[in-house]
């Protein structure tokens, strides 16, 4: 059952879920079988197509608190070391999603770090802007969300060989 207002869906009522009875497994499989999926609301316009943002990713996400489920999105830090162990190289900020269940212990985790150009750890706006990106992501992923990553199409276009071919009998400078 869908409710198209909300766009929130509800397990059959003669599917009854106690959820007691279920651990995080059998909860996420209980609620992969809504086949629930985020709206794509947001828009982005260099590339001219939509993406789902992280309010609603967390709206979809949250459908699954019907079966126990919930979850925590925080940030850590990984130091990288030089050589020599002595000194810290870089602090990597790290997206850290995890997933639980209100009757089981057992953590599901996604720890992803963000990976930006120098200049760029150097700017708020891009790491709040990387840290949305990554928290979106790794919501989906721990939830089975299915995506079409309209936002990050340059990633995924291929990279394009324009070396001249070579002519027959043409030193190849060897």
């Amino acid at each position: 059952m869908t409710d198209t207002k909300t766009n929130t869906k509800k397990a059959e009522p003669s599917k009854v879920w106690t959820v007691k009875k279920h651990t995080i497994k059998t909860a996420l499989l209980e609620f992969q079988k809504l086949a629930v999926t985020a709206k794509k609301d947001g828009k982005n316009p260099h590339f001219r197509s939509n993406y789902s943002t992280l309010e609603s990713v967390i709206e979809a996400v949250k459908q699954g608190n019907q079966f126990g489920l919930f979850f925590t999105q925080e940030m850590s830090y990984e130091m990288l070391w030089n050589d020599d162990l002595k000194n810290i190289k870089m602090i990597i900020p790290v997206v850290v999603t995890k997933v639980m269940h209100e009757h089981d212990d057992t953590i599901i985790e996604s720890r992803l770090p963000i990976m930006l150009a120098q200049a760029n750890m150097e700017n708020p706006q891009k790491i709040g802007s990387a840290i949305t990106y990554y928290k979106r992501y790794t919501l989906q992923s721990v939830y089975g969300l299915p995506s079409e990553d309209d936002d990050g199409n340059v990633a995924s276009q291929p990279t394009i060989n324009t070396s001249k071919p070579k002519v027959k009998g043409e030193d190849d400078g060897l």
